[in-house]
């Protein structure tokens, strides 16, 4: 397996954006909360685990890659 790299909040919310999703749309997609999206972009949390290996693929995929 590749190693997955942490993202920052700024990286985050650049992904989201880049793929022209809300916050409670991309929550969907990665079946997590829209308040969980929203700390996570504001820096409050961080992802990790199974959530952080999802936006990896998002980042070097697209979103298109776990539709």
């Amino acid at each position: 397996l590749t190693p997955v790299e942490s993202l920052s909040h700024e990286a985050i919310r650049a992904l989201r954006e880049r793929e022209h999703l809300s916050q409670p749309v991309f929550a969907r997609y990665l079946n997590v909360s829209k308040n969980l999206v929203s700390d996570w972009e504001r820096g409050v949390k961080r992802p990790g685990g199974p959530a952080l290996r999802l936006l990896t693929v998002i980042e070097k995929k697209g979103i298109q890659a776990i539709a």
